[in-house]
């Protein structure tokens, strides 16, 4: 399920008429739900709050600093959203186990 759109606005404190930014909006929200996925190793949930407010950090972030690293801000990501993902991220270790022997009773 994706962010609301309207959730998306309100965090940016956009007026509910305003709709002049819509396409980049769009692409920047599908964007931070795409790196919430890539980052927890889980589909993005709309319903988790971790996830949602993670993925409005990027967004504002992305909306406000349209380049990756400005001189103001050298941060590569919002304070916060490593925080909010670190206790729902798939842990990655290269482990994969045997899958098991289905047993003839």
């Amino acid at each position: 399920m994706p962010l609301p759109s309207a959730l998306v606005r309100a965090h940016l404190n956009f007026l509910p008429d305003e709709t002049a930014d819509d396409a980049i909006l769009t692409h920047f929200t599908r964007w931070a739900e795409a790196w919430v996925e890539s980052y927890t190793g889980l589909p993005f949930d709309a319903d988790s709050p971790l996830m949602v407010d993670a993925a409005l950090l990027l967004v504002a972030y992305r909306y406000e600093n349209r380049e990756a690293v400005t001189f103001s801000s050298p941060y590569q990501l919002p304070f916060g959203v490593i925080d909010s993902l670190s206790g729902i991220k798939r842990q990655v270790v290269g482990y994969v186990p045997e899958p098991e022997a289905a047993t003839n009773g």
